[in-house]
């Protein structure tokens, strides 16, 4: 992992200032050794977990690389002449994107916005893996044979030597993959890894070959700088590096800290997999971002929780927060004494690591989240995997997160629209009518319809709208509710689905209320002036009440000058045509002006009325709440029976809509009535009974409305 670790940031640094003299070179190598040093440092001390790894992010590598290039131009174009100075200042500008990015992913991490991957498909986060793994792999394969593995250098990589370099790279990395899953130890990969070196270099020796002959035929690392790395940048460096510079390392920086905030997050939820042990997501990002300001003030590369050495630490059970830390000693001995050390390296042996990661993530990894993913997931997680490796990580994930929304939008669609569907004669308002006009809406509730609507409304749902209109429209539906409590938002397509179903609704002579609609949703309806002439109401209940209403105005019944008799209703309940006469001396006539509290809630219950004429409503006070509006009651119905005759406090308050005349009778007056009047009582006794069935009758279709 160390030698992993020092080598990829020399590699990154041959990178960013390839063309540079040899000072210069030092200089930019010096850099990414102390980045090395000061991030894996910071990360093994403050990551909230052991056993994480820390390295550069090669992924911003080559926008650093371009950033290079770009204020070397700039230099030269303003006449600075060749050397270390401008040198020294495209390290300094290298080094200042690392600590902008080290910004950006602290800001993001105290903006608790790192956790923002986890919304990220399953598919496409294994899909990343994936593509990691194969990257991984191809690197590997470069770095045993230094050629890349594309399709014009397969006739280089068919060389019986690179074959053979890349064959045993293969068979080392079949031993670390296999042989940890057989052996479960932690010293089996260290063992492994020790045991290819030895092997190779008797056999090397055995060849009479030098390590100069190995590393100019490929087979290991170097030949680096020889003697002490460190460096710093010369003072003119600093004063090269102006405002202009700056302005034009913007654009890099800010795809830097996008591509890095966005892998480095990934990363972590990938090392959370792995080890199966929870992380903070914005915590990391913080430490990682405190540790990228340090290294990027020395000079150093993105860098952050690297995915494959903290795969290759966990197999090996090495997680202590001082194995972590080992390769800032080794980079800091690399800086201060050399790399001769690391030319003992071979390349085959170190690609193994590459190439057992990139089989992890790219093969097991991928095949176990395969067999238990439906198909449609499985290829976006191959769109993915494959995306990332031609057109790069945050191409890749942007294709996948596409495919991941149409397949999406395509199942919604699946997701009924229509909560439920209600006709006038199943289920009623609140408001509690007479007998006669409670007839009438049986027979001819079926003229309404209610349509309760839920989620978000698009192109690929909001037809089943119209067609369930249609249908209801050609079985004699007059009056349309659509309710729209539960409706998260609509689409332009979906408001065109609604404005062809307002003109079918005009043509067909129906009425259409809407109910509870989002002020966000009228006023998209506005705007392309669908439903400007409808009804609006708060709430289903009231679109079924003024439904009902004009019902039974077409049949003649005027909700508005509805009288009913108390002695009328007790006669005919108890075929007792005398029952206005003997219930005289027991009742006492009220009136009541609009806004009276007849009954409030919480006191005692010592009468009941018939109300005559007028309105009343009934509410529910819940703390300082505003009051819930349970039942419109209407003439010829009781108010307050159920309290009087079980005893107790009102469980509600009782207010005048209306002017109201009604018929009073207290506790007092009942008992009276019953020893004086026996049948009488039995008979208002029996009103009673009829009329709290009514009322359960109501409240029971009222609940299966609810449930539905």
């Amino acid at each position: 992992m160390s030698v992993w670790s020092v080598t990829s940031a020399i590699a990154y640094a041959g990178l960013l200032y390839a063309g540079f003299s040899t000072a210069g070179l030092q200089l930019g190598i010096s850099g990414a050794l102390l980045g090395v040093l000061t991030v894996t440092l910071v990360g093994a001390l403050a990551s909230a977990r052991s056993g994480i790894a820390f390295a550069a992010l090669g992924s911003a590598a080559v926008l650093h690389a371009a950033a290079v290039q770009a204020v070397d131009a700039a230099l030269e174009a303003k006449g600075v002449p060749a050397g270390l100075a401008r040198e020294g200042a495209a390290v300094l500008a290298s080094g200042i994107m690392t600590a902008t990015t080290g910004v950006a992913l602290a800001a993001v991490g105290f903006a608790r916005l790192g956790s923002l991957v986890r919304l990220l498909p399953h598919p496409v986060a294994v899909g990343f893996y994936a593509g990691l793994g194969v990257a991984f792999t191809a690197g590997g394969i470069t770095l045993a044979t230094g050629i890349a593995p594309r399709l014009e250098s397969l006739d280089a990589l068919a060389l019986p030597e690179h074959l053979l370099q890349a064959g045993v790279a293969c068979g080392v990395a079949s031993l670390l993959v296999v042989l940890p899953r057989w052996i479960r130890h932690g010293a089996v990969m260290p063992a492994v890894l020790a045991a290819a070196i030895l092997v190779f270099h008797a056999s090397w020796a055995a060849l009479g070959r030098s390590v100069a002959d190995g590393q100019q035929a490929g087979w290991l690392l170097g030949p680096f700088p020889s003697g002490r790395i460190l460096s710093l940048p010369p003072a003119l460096s600093f004063d090269l590096f102006d405002g202009d510079l700056a302005t034009s390392l913007l654009p890099y920086a800010a795809s830097s800290a996008l591509l890095s905030a966005t892998t480095l997050a990934l990363m972590v939820t990938g090392i959370e997999a792995l080890t199966g042990r929870a992380m903070d997501v914005d915590r990391e990002m913080q430490v990682a971002g405190f540790a990228n300001v340090a290294g990027g003030a020395l000079g150093g590369l993105p860098s952050g929780h690297a995915l494959a050495p903290t795969t290759l630490l966990a197999r090996s059970g090495l997680v202590a927060r001082w194995v972590t830390a080992v390769p800032a000693a080794v980079a800091l001995t690399v800086l201060l004494v050399g790399a001769d050390a690391l030319e003992l390296m071979p390349r085959p042996v170190l690609a193994a690591l590459l190439i057992a990661v990139g089989f992890e993530w790219m093969v097991l990894h991928s095949w176990r989240e395969a067999r238990v993913l439906p198909r449609h997931e499985v290829v976006i997680l191959l769109c993915v995997a494959t995306s990332i490796v031609v057109v790069g990580i945050l191409g890749g994930i942007g294709i996948g997160l596409g495919l991941s929304l149409l397949i999406f939008a395509w199942t919604y669609r699946r997701v009924p629209v229509i909560r439920s569907t209600v006709r006038g004669h199943e289920m009623r308002s609140s408001v509690t009518r007479s007998a006669a006009m409670a007839h009438v809406l049986e027979t001819q509730g079926r003229r309404i319809l209610l349509l309760r609507l839920q989620g978000y409304m698009f192109f690929l749902n909001a037809e089943t709208v119209q067609r369930a209109f249609a249908a209801a429209a050609a079985d004699g539906v007059r009056f349309l509710i659509l309710d729209f409590q539960h409706v998260l938002g609509i689409d332009s397509s979906a408001i065109d689905v609604f404005g062809r179903l307002e003109r079918d609704a005009r043509q067909r002579g129906v009425v259409i209320a809407l109910s509870a609609v989002p002020e966000v949703v009228m006023d998209r309806f506005a705007a392309r002036d669908v439903f400007h002439a409808c009804a609006r109401v708060s709430s289903a209940d009231q679109g079924l009440e003024q439904a009902e209403e004009l019902v039974l105005a077409e049949q003649g019944k005027s909700v508005h000058e509805e009288r009913a008799s108390f002695a009328a209703h007790l006669a005919a309940a108890a075929d007792m045509p005398d029952a206005g006469r003997r219930l005289e001396p027991f009742v006492t006539r009220v009136v009541f002006a609009p806004g009276t509290v007849l009954m409030r809630q919480g006191q005692p219950a010592d009468h009941m009325i018939f109300l005559e004429s007028g309105r009343v409503s009934t509410v529910l006070h819940e703390g300082s709440a505003t009051p819930i509006h349970l039942r419109t009651l209407t003439p010829g119905t009781l108010v307050g029976e159920i309290a009087l005759v079980r005893g107790g406090s009102r469980t509600a308050s009782v207010i005048a809509v209306t002017s109201c005349e009604a018929v009073r009778i207290g506790r007092a007056e009942l008992a009276r009535l019953e020893v004086e009047d026996p049948a009488l009582a039995f008979a208002l006794h029996r009103l009673i009974m009829l009329q709290v069935s009514d009322k359960l009758v109501d409240n029971t279709r009222a609940m299966e409305f609810a449930l539905r």
